[in-house]
């Protein structure tokens, strides 16, 4: 995977040996989302998922430290070529959480042939100084962790 820091935005790229339909059905359907969307050694809990252009989401991922929640507001769905979408704490409640900032994300899907699908995420949050506190956080090794879920995942 690669990370590129721009500014107030986070880039990841990654390329994965899957059909472009089996990577984007895995952020899209909430039974492969829970498969995943974790880094090793935590799972997550979806509670709503509703991927359709206006729709939300509202997952927790509990690790053996904490359980961290998070709303999802999407606002564009072009299966299966690109993602956009908000992302919020939130409370275990569903609320947003306002006393963190949000980040926009949009992810591009794409396949040169049938059997491999690059993904670039794009997280912009609402200033360089969110987007650096991210990264000190630990976003890489984080989103490294999840990624490596979903690859095994889709080679299962």
């Amino acid at each position: 995977m690669s990370i590129e820091v721009k500014e107030n935005k986070i880039i990841f790229k990654r390329t994965f040996k899957a059909p472009i339909n089996d990577v984007f059905d895995a952020y899209t359907n909430p039974s492969l989302f829970e498969q995943w969307f974790h880094p090793q050694g935590a799972k997550t809990k979806v509670y709503r998922f509703n991927t359709e252009e206006g729709g939300e989401a509202f997952f927790a991922i509990e690790t053996s430290e904490q359980t961290s929640y998070t709303l999802t507001e999407y606002r564009k769905v072009d299966r299966p070529k690109y993602l956009e979408y908000f992302d919020y704490f939130a409370t275990p409640e569903g609320k947003k959480d306002t006393r963190l900032p949000g980040m926009h994300i949009s992810i591009n899907f794409n396949s040169d042939n049938k059997q491999m699908t690059t993904i670039t995420s794009t997280s912009v949050f609402p200033t360089k100084e969110a987007a650096q506190q991210a990264v000190g956080m630990g976003i890489e090794a984080g989103m490294n962790s999840t990624l490596d879920q979903l690859e095994v995942l889709l080679n299962e």
